[in-house]
């Protein structure tokens, strides 16, 4: 049955303490996952390890630590540093990074993004496990090991969303994660691409609610700075669409249980629901967050 997870939004959040008390609820609630990505406000990784504190069960996820803004070495440091204070439910999302930030923000490379991508994981992966690194290529030169006693590998999951890196993922990592892909790209475009057993996570818009055309503008209103990179206008464009909101899973309990079924039957394992509130609903996010909470604890009660 397929994981539900939780996608949290961290940055207009003052108080860690309020952060905090989140992890425990969504523990509490049953979610299986949190899910943060990381842009410029507060690194993930250290609200994960302070997490790790405050939780027991729930794995924490990165969705995702782009792979260019931290040398592979202090990357692999920080994720078995979170590893051992979270007792090892890190789950490690990386990828390439968007050109249009890590040029224009961040004065980063952002040429040969499969290079530089294959060859951060190729060292990333060894540290994690331990080894010592010995690698000279193109991108990354290392003579080094991270050895952090008590922390265990953490499992590493890819951004990838073209056929390339999807392969890729297939091969140096334990599965993709996956922004504005719809069932049926997942089904025609990535999961034919990756060896079974590998984690897919998608991560949509999910919303419940009676107001569907309202709140499919205000999907649309909340995504559009997403939808100004280019592999999401590709993306969207391989399935046929112009707005999140034609793949967005919104309506009754009954239309978003078969919008969950389809990604699930298209090899999904995990859902990261991007919640939208407000508007003609100031109530969505609660009530899906209720209802995806529930359907997180049915599937913890089957195993």
């Amino acid at each position: 049955m397929m994981r539900i997870g939780i996608q949290f939004d961290t940055r207009n959040t003052t108080s860690a303490e309020a952060i905090l008390r989140d992890f425990e609820r969504a523990e509490t609630e049953g979610f299986d996952t949190i899910w943060i990505g990381q842009v410029f406000s507060h690194d993930i990784l250290t609200l994960f390890a302070m997490a790790g504190l405050r939780t027991e069960r729930i794995e924490l996820g990165t969705s995702v630590v782009p792979l260019p803004t931290r040398h592979v070495a202090t990357l692999a440091q920080q994720a078995l540093t979170t590893q051992l204070a979270t007792g090892n439910r890190l789950c490690l999302g990386v990828g390439s990074g968007h050109a249009m930030i890590l040029d224009r923000k961040l004065g980063l490379p952002s040429d040969y993004p499969l290079g530089r991508t294959r060859e951060a994981l190729e060292v990333l992966r060894p540290l994690l496990r331990g080894q010592y690194v010995k690698h000279a290529g193109e991108f990354e030169q290392v003579r080094v090991d991270t050895p952090v006693p008590g922390a265990e590998p953490p499992s590493v999951i890819l951004a990838a969303l073209g056929p390339k890196m999807i392969e890729l993922a297939g091969k140096l990592a334990d599965g993709v994660t996956l922004v504005f892909a719809g069932p049926d790209f997942i089904a025609d475009q990535v999961t034919p691409r990756l060896p079974p057993g590998k984690r897919i996570v998608a991560s949509l818009p999910v919303l419940l609610t009676e107001a569907v055309e309202p709140m499919c503008a205000l999907v649309d209103e909340y995504t559009a700075p997403s939808m100004a990179l280019p592999p999401y206008q590709r993306t969207m464009a391989a399935q046929g669409c112009e707005r999140v909101s034609q793949i967005a899973i919104v309506g009754s309990e009954h239309d978003v249980e078969a919008g969950l079924a389809r990604l699930e039957a298209a090899g999904v394992t995990d859902l990261n629901p991007i919640l939208v509130a407000g508007g003609a609903d100031p109530d969505c996010g609660d009530r899906t967050r209720a209802f995806l909470a529930e359907r997180a604890r049915k599937r913890l009660s089957a195993d």
